[in-house]
């Protein structure tokens, strides 16, 4: 299995294909990384009949020495003001200006994607994880599983009124001062009323993914 770099629907992607696989895994990475962020996991994660996918998101940000990438644009400004009063954003309320059509984007991705594999397994990290809850509510991809790590409830309004029950995994930091503990909790409620059944890690830490997350993530791939 060698990786390569493709592009999906405009999206630039390492993939890395397993002959006679059924099953893709399509990870998506957070705020100002990139396709190469999530990428180093397939090696820990890998098993028999999945291939994997990690796209880049649509929006460039100069990260300084390295560019960044992005699914949609945050207030920097009450990030920081977050961060420095240790206070927490409460952003189920809110849809970033390019929200809808990053997911109509990732929509198209998928689609795709379905066309080569019959299951799908989507994950993402943080930005990329609430990205994921999104789509895991759209008719129409065959998502069978989900993996949501340190993603929050964002933009409560658009989750539909009902969806098809899909298994997901949940972990979250509780010290994490980027996205709150409560917001992956409100997350976790919103998924679970829709008929999901899943599981919530609560770790001691940050944004991050450790490594009982890496274990929990192999065990439920499996």
């Amino acid at each position: 299995m060698k990786p390569e770099t493709v592009h999906i629907q405009g999206l630039e992607t390492i993939r890395v294909l397993s002959p006679d696989s059924d099953t893709a895994v399509v990870m998506i990475h957070g705020y100002g990384a990139s396709m190469q962020d999530l990428f180093p996991l397939w090696n820990l994660w890998h098993q028999t009949g999945l291939s994997w996918y990690f796209p880049n998101g649509p929006l460039s940000l100069p990260m300084g020495y390295y560019e960044g990438r992005a699914w949609f644009s945050i207030d920097i400004e009450k990030l920081e003001e977050a961060i420095r009063t240790g206070s927490h954003r409460d952003m189920k309320k809110a849809t970033p200006l390019e929200f809808d059509d990053t997911l109509q984007i990732l929509e198209n991705y998928l689609q795709e994607i379905a066309s080569t594999h019959k299951k799908i397994i989507l994950g993402g990290f943080s930005q990329g994880a609430m990205c994921a809850s999104h789509l895991a509510t759209r008719a129409g991809l065959p998502i069978e599983k989900l993996i949501l790590l340190s993603g929050s409830l964002l933009a409560e309004e658009r989750f539909p009124a009902s969806a098809k029950s899909i298994p997901f995994y949940q972990s979250h930091g509780a010290g994490d001062p980027i996205l709150s503990f409560e917001g992956a909790k409100d997350l976790y409620k919103k998924l679970t009323a829709l008929g999901f059944k899943g599981e919530f890690r609560e770790f001691a830490g940050g944004h991050e993914i450790p490594p009982v997350v890496i274990e929990d993530v192999k065990k439920f791939l499996g």
